[in-house]
C-alpha cells in the first residue's frame, strides 16, 4: 500500500513539473549611434544596431537629425527615440535597463535598451 501511495505521488509531482514549464525569456540589445557632424568633416550616417541573444546583428542607417528649433530639441529628440523603439514594444518587448554614453573624441553619443521577451 505505502509503495503504491509513494509511486502515485511521485507520479503526480513529476507531472506537475513537466506542466508548468517556464517560458523562455528571449534578450535584445538595441544600441544607436549618434554622430554628430557639428564638428566632424562632412556627415557621418547615424547608426542603429539590433543584436538578439543568439547572436544576430543587424545595423540600421537612421535619420536622427530633428529638423527642430534649438529650444524644441530635447522634446522633438525623445519623441524621435520613442518612434524607433516602438515597433519592438508594439511586439511585446519589455524595457529592461537604458544607459547612455558620451563619447568625446568623436563627438558621439550610444544609446543602449536592453530588453526582454516571453516566449
Amino acid at each position: 500500500m505505502k509503495k503504491a501511495l509513494i509511486a502515485a505521488l511521485l507520479l503526480a509531482a513529476g507531472s506537475h513539473g513537466f506542466a508548468q514549464q517556464k517560458p523562455k525569456l528571449k534578450h535584445m540589445t538595441i544600441t544607436l549611434v549618434d554622430s554628430h557632424a557639428t564638428f566632424t568633416v562632412g556627415h557621418r550616417a547615424n547608426n542603429m544596431f539590433i543584436t538578439r541573444d543568439d547572436t544576430a546583428q543587424v545595423q540600421k542607417q537612421v535619420d536622427l537629425n530633428t529638423h527642430v528649433k534649438a529650444k524644441e530639441e530635447p522634446a522633438a529628440y525623445e519623441q524621435m527615440l520613442m518612434r524607433l523603439l516602438k515597433p519592438y514594444f508594439d511586439e511585446d518587448w519589455q524595457l529592461v535597463t537604458a544607459a547612455v554614453e558620451f563619447v568625446p573624441s568623436s563627438n558621439t553619443e550610444v544609446f543602449r535598451y536592453y530588453l526582454t521577451k516571453e516566449e
